[in-house]
């Protein structure tokens, strides 16, 4: 199975942070009140986000050590790899694992772990980033995903590896 590619930071990510930077400059300079209250406030958000992000590893960690040992193999038993394709299976299991990697190396993902609420992933992880991975990585497309019996009920690891089964795969790419 095809790891997944990673596409490199682009010249306009990197022209938009200095467009922000130099709006930053220009504030400090015109207008030093408005600015340091941005930057205040723009602290009290960090500090709030960290202590969010520090609980949230917490937690995920506490989770990974009570399944320790526990591999794809587990998650692969909750399906019937007769009916289900085990490449979206693996996918699933391998991008979750992934974005979680910054907790444990190998986190120990369950097919009932509910995505949201015990694994912490939000919505624009889900659509944005997993979803497109796992398209790559299984030649499924996501076109005309609104079809999908499980489009907006994903809810679960489980649900994701069902969502993905359901879409269509894309046609082989054949040279002229």
């Amino acid at each position: 199975m095809p790891k997944y590619l990673s596409k490199q930071t682009g010249f306009m990510y990197w022209a938009y942070l200095a467009v922000l930077v130099a709006g930053f400059i220009y504030c400090l300079i015109s207008a030093p009140v408005f600015a340091a209250i941005c930057a205040l406030l723009f602290c009290g958000l960090f500090v709030a986000a960290k202590k969010e992000t520090r609980r949230d590893k917490e937690h995920l960690r506490r989770l990974a050590g009570e399944r320790e040992g526990e591999s794809i193999c587990e998650f692969a038993r909750d399906f019937d790899t007769r009916e289900i394709d085990t490449w979206i299976v693996r996918a699933v299991y391998e991008q979750l694992q992934q974005h979680l990697n910054h907790v444990h190396p190998a986190f120990p993902v369950r097919a009932a772990d509910r995505l949201k609420e015990d694994l912490h992933f939000d919505d624009d992880d889900l659509d944005m980033d997993i979803a497109g991975e796992v398209e790559q990585r299984t030649a499924r497309s996501l076109d005309d995903s609104s079809a999908n019996p499980y489009f907006g009920k994903v809810v679960t690891a489980s649900d994701l590896v069902m969502f993905f089964q359901a879409q269509s795969i894309k046609p082989a790419r054949t040279a002229l």
